[in-house]
């Protein structure tokens, strides 16, 4: 039948004893004056001691000092226990991945019929006109005629008429050799010879003249009897015409000419020194729009072509102007880059990343077609292994630091650096270890992509 009373000056305490409904006071004497007897309505007995509690702020102070020092001991062992012992800094190795990536060239406003599943690279045209100049030496050879033959035929008039043979009457040997009288003479007809006055004998009237080759050259020296047609057939059913002596005088000498060989020499040269400028000329101006050609889209067309002499022209040499409309295709490089980047990360390892969207061409061939054209390219590019910070720290923990020179190469890591370096074993617990992972290549130049193009 006791009631609970608190005597304190523990604002506290004060305000809990509010809360759940208990008397307090300031002080035992504030005590006294004010409580009572409620049963009887007057002043209390004295309260006997075990009845009264005293509180106050001291020993609560003490508690909570110990509580502070109690918290920060376990967190300083919690820190002790959690914080990392050594930093231990990993540079994965930039490594060279090759691959052939096939892609299809899409010429502007080209259907694609075929290879649909194949990466399209945008094709845009590319022309360019050029000149080309080649000097031949001719080689046809032509024999001409510097003089012409002459010598002496006889007419032969074996009827009874004299005949009237005219200027210029042409007489020829079997094989067409033409000659030409000098004048005109007249071939009496055949008389009777006679001896001591006596009937000897029928002689057939005969004239001799001179005749000289229709054409100059050594072939009008013929020999004595082949001169044996009259080409005027009227005087040659009358007449009979015989060479008695060989001609002579024709005189030839060869010359150098224009052959057509020599002409479709030149051109086939011409045409060759403008497949060599066209690949050329047109990557030239591929620089301007940062553009790549394809060499086997380069084609030619004639535009004009003029020899500077005729064929059958007595020349050394032959001299050819050419025109030609040289065109292709080509891509820009941003648009290959990003095929390519697109391609390498979907065949590479998924333990491995690209590096960087720069790549190194080793070859790019196209397959020539009068639509989209096959496109076949040999690239190599930086890649490294992807590491994980907690991964790491479970494998090098304990390790002696002599033994990380395996860890790297197994992993393909560059470097292993371990702060402090004071050490002959790594912590044995995966906490005690941070692992840092450092950007692949540290500025290092990666061999065989000096000069790259993304």
């Amino acid at each position: 039948q006791r009631q609970l009373v608190l005597v304190t000056n523990d604002s506290l305490l004060q305000s809990l004893a509010d809360e759940y409904g208990i008397l307090w006071y300031h002080d035992e004497k504030q005590l006294r004056e004010t409580l009572t007897d409620a049963a009887v309505g007057v002043p209390s007995r004295k309260f006997e001691s075990p009845a009264i509690v005293q509180a106050n702020s001291k020993p609560l102070g003490f508690q909570r000092w110990l509580i502070l020092i109690t918290a920060v001991l376990a967190v300083g062992l919690l820190y002790y226990v959690l914080t990392p012992k050594v930093t231990v800094t990993v540079t994965p190795e930039l490594l060279i991945y090759q691959e052939q990536v096939d892609l299809l060239g899409t010429p502007a406003g080209t259907a694609i019929t075929m290879h649909e599943q194949l990466p399209q690279l945008m094709l845009q045209p590319i022309k360019a006109v050029l000149e080309t100049e080649a000097t031949i030496a001719a080689t046809g050879s032509e024999i001409i005629g510097t003089s012409a033959a002459a010598g002496v035929v006889v007419f032969i008039n074996e009827g009874e008429q004299a005949v009237v043979v005219p200027k210029d009457t042409k007489v020829q040997t079997g094989d067409r050799i033409m000659f030409a009288t000098e004048v005109e003479i007249e071939v009496p007809g055949r008389s009777t010879q006679y001896f001591l006055d006596v009937a000897a004998g029928i002689k057939a009237g005969q004239q001799e003249v001179t005749v000289i080759a229709l054409e100059k050259g050594e072939q009008g020296n013929v020999a004595a009897g082949r001169i044996r047609e009259l080409v005027d057939h009227d005087l040659g059913t009358s007449l009979v015409v015989r060479n008695p002596e060989s001609t002579s005088g024709g005189a030839s000498r060869q010359r150098t000419v224009v052959s057509e060989t020599d002409l479709e020499r030149g051109f086939q040269v011409c045409r060759r020194q403008a497949e060599l400028k066209a690949e050329e000329i047109l990557q030239t101006k591929t620089f301007e729009d940062e553009s790549v050609l394809i060499p086997e889209s380069v084609s030619l067309n004639d535009l004009f072509s003029e020899p500077s002499l005729e064929v059958g022209s007595e020349a050394q040499s032959i001299h050819i102007v050419a025109r030609y409309e040289a065109q292709g295709q080509v891509f820009r490089r941003k648009d290959l880059a990003g095929l390519l980047q697109r391609e390498i990360q979907q065949k590479l390892p998924s333990d491995f990343l690209l590096f960087e969207p720069k790549f190194e061409v080793e070859e790019l061939t196209g397959t020539a077609d009068q639509g989209a054209m096959p496109i076949n390219v040999r690239v190599k590019a930086p890649i490294y292994r992807k590491l994980d910070a907690g991964e790491v720290a479970k494998l090098i923990a304990g390790l002696r630091l002599q033994d990380l020179t395996e860890f790297a190469k197994v992993l393909d890591v560059e470097s292993v650096q371990v702060e402090p370096t004071r050490r002959e074993y790594l912590p044995k617990f995966t906490h005690w270890i941070r692992v840092q992972i450092d950007t692949p290549g540290n500025g290092v130049r990666v061999a065989g992509l000096d000069k790259p193009f993304d």
